[in-house]
């Protein structure tokens, strides 16, 4: 099953880099309030939630693999890495983006970057998610609010590193089943 959810990602994610831009964009794009001071707060954001991230999260992930010589960190490290190269398909879609800019629109980069940390880091720790999935909403907005991306470039993100990530983890062997993910992330957590 959990397989079939991996793969049902994988497409959703492929075809909606399709179309250059949704109705839901447009929508969005147009509708939502800007002001300066949102502006600031998602530059700050964008800064730290994004590449910053993801690339201090695998040189950390690599020392500690290298020191400690533990085959489970070696295997998180491949599965950010495989969730990050889900940003290579933005060559293939080309999509323009809300703003004239040097790099295809879709899927968003920071967005990637961060669910990648936050995806990886709930295999190996079986727990956070709550705080991943807020970490990646607000990298994903503040991307929308600066127009550096349209909403389905995140939604792709998202979609793209979830079922790219499902695949590896379980290739992996860092989970045998969606539902030991699930199981583990619904138990409540005993504190000693």
């Amino acid at each position: 099953m959990t397989r079939v959810i991996a793969a049902v990602l994988v497409v959703s994610w492929l075809l909606l880099g399709v179309p250059e831009a949704t109705g839901l964009d447009v929508w969005v794009h147009d509708g939502l309030p800007r002001p300066e001071w949102l502006r600031a707060m998602a530059y700050g954001v964008s800064l730290v939630l994004g590449p910053t991230l993801g690339w201090s999260f695998a040189a950390v992930l690599f020392v500690l693999a290298w020191r400690r010589r533990d085959l489970r960190l070696w295997k998180a490290l491949a599965l950010h890495g495989l969730c990050c190269a889900t940003v290579l398909v933005r060559w293939v879609f080309d999509r323009v983006r809300p703003i004239e800019y040097h790099l295809p629109s879709y899927p968003s980069g920071h967005t990637v970057a961060v669910a990648s940390v936050a995806f990886t880091l709930v295999v190996l720790l079986r727990r956070g998610a709550l705080w991943a999935v807020v970490a990646v909403l607000v990298g994903g907005f503040a991307r929308v609010v600066l127009e550096m991306h349209w909403v389905t470039d995140v939604v792709g993100a998202v979609l793209g590193v979830t079922g790219v990530g499902l695949v590896a983890a379980l290739s992996l062997g860092l989970v045998t089943s969606g539902r030991e993910l699930v199981s583990h992330l619904a138990r409540p957590r005993r504190d000693p």
